[in-house]
C-alpha cells in the first residue's frame, strides 16, 4: 500500500462527506477509493469509517486520524511548494480574518513584524468573532479560536495552544458560593460565548477524559471581552481563553475556580480554503503566526508572545 496515497484519500473523503465525491475529485474510481481505505485501516487494525447504504460517518479514532493527517498532509505541500519557490518573495495583498479580541492585543504587533519581514505584501484585516466564509467572501486566511475540532470544508494547520481559565469575581463566589467540580456549574449562571450558536456545553479534563458539562445563565455574547467585563461585575462564571483574563485575574478582579489541569487548551488554527498551491503570501503569515504562537505551545506560556 502506498500510504501517502491512502492518507490522501482518507483526507479527500472526510472533506467530500462521501467515497464517490472523494473519488470524483481525484479522479479514480469508487472501487479504489474503498480499496485504499480497507488497506488502510487493515494496515492500522482499527475501522476509520462506517459505512451504510444511507451516511458515511468517521469513528472517532477516524476524526482523531483525519486531524492528524489533514495536518502532516498540509505540511508536506507546503514544503514541497517553498522548496520550489525559495527565492520568490510574498507580495500583493492578503485578505485576513481574526477574532476581535485576539486580533487587538496582538495582531497589530505581529502584522508590523511580517511588514519588516516581507515589505512587498500588503494585509487587509477584518476582525470579527463571526466565522467567514473564505471563498465567498475572498479571504486568504482565517484564524479561529476553539476548544472543539473545526469542522470538515476547509484545510485548517493548527498553530498552538492557548490556556482555558474558569473564573468569576469575588463578589459573585461570596453570594453564590465557589464550584468545586465542573459538574456543579449546573447549578451557576454561567456566561457562554457563541458563534452562531450558543455553547450549553462546556468541556474539561477529569480522569484523563474530555468531559462535557451542561451549563446556563442571563447571558449569550459572541464577543469575549463582553463576558469578561460582566463577570467583573458580578454576573456569573465564564470560560475563556487566559489573554482575556490575565490582567483582571492579576488585580484580584476575577479568581480562577478550578486548576489548571482541569481546564481545557483552545487551539489556534489558520483556516484557508485549499491545501493545494498555498500561495507564498499564505505561506509566510503562516509561518509568523506559529513562531509568535510558539512558547504557549510549547507549554513556556499560557498566553500569545509579545514580539520582542
Amino acid at each position: 500500500m502506498d500510504k501517502l496515497t491512502a492518507l490522501r484519500v482518507f483526507c479527500t473523503i472526510h472533506e467530500c462527506g462521501s467515497f464517490v465525491g472523494a473519488a470524483e475529485r481525484l479522479g479514480i474510481s469508487n472501487a479504489m477509493v474503498s480499496k485504499h481505505i480497507n488497506a488502510l485501516e487493515q494496515q492500522l487494525q482499527t475501522r476509520l469509517i462506517q459505512r451504510t447504504t444511507r451516511r458515511l460517518t468517521l469513528t472517532e479514532a477516524g476524526q482523531d486520524y483525519a486531524r492528524r493527517a489533514v495536518q502532516i498532509l498540509a505540511q508536506l505541500e507546503e514544503a514541497d511548494a517553498m522548496a520550489g519557490q525559495q527565492s520568490v518573495a510574498a507580495s500583493g495583498t492578503l485578505r485576513l480574518a481574526a477574532p476581535l479580541s485576539f486580533g487587538m492585543r496582538y495582531l497589530g504587533q505581529w502584522l508590523a513584524e511580517l511588514r519588516a519581514r516581507q515589505p512587498l505584501l500588503n494585509v487587509e484585516l477584518e476582525l470579527s468573532d463571526r466565522h467567514v466564509d473564505l471563498v465567498e467572501e475572498g479571504f486568504d486566511l482565517a484564524l479561529r479560536i476553539s476548544t472543539r475540532p473545526l469542522a470538515g470544508g476547509v484545510v485548517a494547520r493548527q498553530l498552538g495552544s492557548i490556556g482555558m481559565v474558569l473564573c468569576a469575581s469575588p463578589s459573585y463566589l461570596a453570594a453564590h458560593g465557589r464550584p468545586d467540580t465542573p459538574q456543579a456549574l449546573g447549578q451557576h449562571a454561567c456566561l457562554r460565548y457563541h458563534q452562531g450558536q450558543t455553547q450549553d456545553m462546556w468541556l474539561f479534563r477529569q480522569h484523563g477524559e474530555t468531559v462535557p458539562v451542561a451549563v446556563d445563565g442571563p447571558l449569550c455574547a459572541n464577543n469575549g471581552d463582553v463576558l469578561v467585563n460582566a463577570a467583573v461585575a458580578g454576573m456569573g462564571i465564564i470560560y475563556q481563553p487566559r489573554f482575556l483574563l490575565e490582567a483582571q485575574l492579576q488585580r484580584g478582579e476575577l479568581q480562577a475556580l478550578l486548576p489548571d489541569s482541569a481546564c481545557m487548551q483552545a487551539e489556534v488554527y489558520a483556516v484557508y480554503p485549499a491545501r493545494r498551491y498555498l500561495p507564498m503570501k499564505v505561506r509566510v503569515l503562516i509561518e509568523l503566526l506559529q513562531e509568535m504562537l510558539a512558547p504557549a505551545a510549547a507549554g513556556a506560556s499560557t498566553t500569545p508572545a509579545p514580539l520582542p
